[in-house]
């Protein structure tokens, strides 16, 4: 989380005595109003924090003397918002040449091409394996964990990109410097889609991808009870096989885990439900963007719904010579917004999922879900406890509530209003920072786009001795000042530097002439505005000297950059994507200052402008 900057701590870090030092991890933010979720909200009440932990949450909860004091007035304390379908923290897969594929049902639209990994030992083809695990897959580099921390979300439900069987999910908090470090639970559940394999001559329709699962399931039946009659009495009986694919599935046939089929259609719905019956599976519906028209059926087989909020809109600008879209079109943009408060009136259990929009998009959604039926308390819980409860954790998480997990996300006004802005995000992990280890991680985001806010504690080593240390202060693009206390009465400044120096992308910095180098580095959540037309993106990039390397992301996929540079403040690159079955040229241009960053995308069909922000704190 301290990539890319110098820490500079006083001499009060070489103790020569450390077992003498208390280690000071307990935070409290006070005068704040809180919301647990499960309970009525609090006006004016403290949260306290302890070793990661919620230890006293209420109106009249004194803090501990050796609580860092955060003031929370004005600001709201809710529970860590939880996406509960993500591709989030994998690695990019590069797509082959022609590009082509995707995902449906709600589920996130991912580059074509193999899935995002692929199990080592499986009799199976690359997106056919049951058995493949989110939680081996996750890296703390992986893609979308800056952008979602910033609307908020501190947990999520994370599962390989690509397949029909998927693999199976892992439940992950949004911060860590390893997997080990962020996984909350796994195995989750078993993920499968109704959609062909790209590239496969078989299954090529939806009758035989329906066929190969039924079959599959079918074959594991027969693996499960022959391993069953072996297990009890191997004498005289051959070996079975072992299959780590049917293995898998033999899971879901067992109800040790629940499988969540993506459907957005009321066809879909109906066989994926019948799919379910006939295996006797914990089935979990996923999109759902028609799920209100089978309610009843969901509310008798109680079958939850994760449901997306990536609400069916235009991504592109209309062209005057396109025909008008359908009446059909139109009243099922209209109808989306109102499923939410249909399910919730019908009693059917359901949490919200991004569904491939991005975070920031996807809170603001259940804003217009709130506006069409759905009760604010209800919309609320589907983004906290509601997920928790689906994804099986919430013992932990979801809640502000006394022995959970300290994940808080903490907002300047409502957190569904358009106007809102996130103060902090509190993410309990198990990180490191250069030699020294900080748990639990509080991940500050500011209210202003040139301050921010930072609060962590945690141990460094200084060769043999560990100093336990607190920290509390502001952060610039450019600094970091503020006070640590090594557990004594006394609290001692502390400045972290960004790391200065000339070279290609070098720029003054003051009347000196020394040189500060211009950082391109870094995911950047970018909006990308054509006509009257906005939609989101991502530009992912990775400088060495003045060469630039990444991708960019938006609705129609994403591509590698090619024959990107950087000159001073500025850079040039090109990528291709394709719109509908067309390959189309891109060529970007773009300028960073600070954490801002702004440019152009031109194409053959015009140029379009875009404006984007970077995360201050890696």
């Amino acid at each position: 989380m301290l990539c890319g900057w110098l820490l500079s701590f006083p001499a009060w870090a070489q103790s020569e005595r450390p077992g003498d030092v208390v280690r000071p991890n307990c935070f409290a933010i006070i005068n704040a109003r809180i919301v647990p979720v499960s309970g009525a909200p609090i006006e004016n009440g403290t949260v306290v924090v302890r070793e990661g932990l919620i230890v006293a949450v209420g109106a009249n909860v004194t803090p501990p003397a050796d609580a860092k004091r955060l003031d929370g007035a004005g600001l709201t304390v809710y529970p860590g918002l939880i996406d509960s379908t993500t591709n989030l923290g994998y690695v990019a897969a590069t797509p082959p040449a022609g590009g082509g594929g995707g995902g449906r049902g709600g589920f996130p639209t991912a580059p074509s091409g193999p899935p995002t990994g692929a199990a080592p030992n499986s009799t199976r083809q690359p997106g056919f394996q049951p058995e493949l695990l989110a939680s081996d897959l996750v890296r703390s580099t992986g893609e979308g964990l800056d952008a979602a921390r910033q609307a908020g979300f501190t947990t999520a439900l994370t599962i390989p990109r690509d397949g029909m069987f998927m693999g199976r999910s892992a439940v992950i908090n949004l911060a860590g410097d390893a997997p080990r470090d962020f996984v909350v639970k796994t195995p989750v559940a078993l993920h499968i889609t109704f959609v062909p394999l790209a590239g496969a001559s078989y299954p090529s329709s939806l009758m035989g991808v329906f066929s190969l699962i039924r079959q599959s399931f079918f074959d594991a039946q027969r693996y499960r009870d022959l391993e069953a009659a072996y297990r009890k009495n191997p004498r005289g009986l051959k070996r079975p096989e072992y299959d780590p694919s049917l293995a898998a599935l033999a899971q879901a046939l067992n109800q040790e885990i629940p499988v969540v089929m993506y459907a957005d259609s009321e066809r879909e719905i109906i066989r994926a439900l019948d799919l379910a019956k006939e295996f006797n599976l914990r089935g979990v519906i996923a999109g759902g963007r028609e799920a209100d028209r089978v309610a009843d059926r969901l509310k008798a087989s109680n079958t939850p719904v994760l449901l997306s909020l990536n609400f069916p809109k235009r991504t592109v600008a209309p062209n005057p010579e396109a025909d008008p879209e359908t009446l059909e079109t139109l009243r099922n943009r209209v109808a989306a917004l109102k499923t939410a408060g249909l399910l919730a009136k019908a009693g059917v259990s359901f949490a919200f999922e991004s569904g491939g929009a991005a975070p920031a998009d996807a809170v603001s959604n259940v804003a217009k879900a709130i506006q069409n039926g759905l009760a604010p308390d209800a919309a609320l819980r589907a983004l906290t406890l509601s997920g928790a409860e689906l994804l099986g954790i919430a013992d932990r998480a979801g809640s502000v509530e006394v022995g959970k997990i300290a994940n808080l996300t903490v907002v300047r006004g409502d957190l569904f209003d358009a106007k809102r802005k996130v103060a902090y995000v509190f993410i309990t992990v198990a990180g490191t920072v250069g030699e020294g280890t900080l748990s639990p991680v509080f991940t500050g985001i500011g209210d202003d786009a040139s301050v921010s806010t930072l609060a962590f504690s945690g141990t460094i080593k200084r060769g043999d001795a560990s100093i336990n240390i607190s920290f509390s202060g502001t952060y610039t693009a450019d600094e970091i000042r503020g006070t640590g206390n090594p557990g004594t009465e006394r609290a001692h400044p502390v400045v972290l530097k960004k790391a200065a120096g000339g070279g290609p992308g070098g720029k003054p910095n003051g009347p000196g002439g020394s040189t500060e180098a211009v950082n391109f580095t870094g995911p950047w959540t970018i909006t990308v505005s054509l006509g009257p037309q906005q939609f989101p993106g991502t530009l992912t990039l990775r400088q060495e000297g003045n060469k630039l390397t990444g991708t960019l992301g938006t609705p129609f996929g994403t591509s590698d950059l090619s024959n990107a540079t950087v000159t001073g403040d500025t850079f040039q690159a090109s990528a291709n994507v394709n719109i509908s079955g067309q390959s189309v040229d891109l060529s970007l241009s773009g300028k960073v200052q600070g954490n801002r960053i702004e440019g152009t995308i031109g194409s053959p069909q015009g140029t379009a402008t875009f404006t984007g922000t970077r995360p201050q704190f890696q």
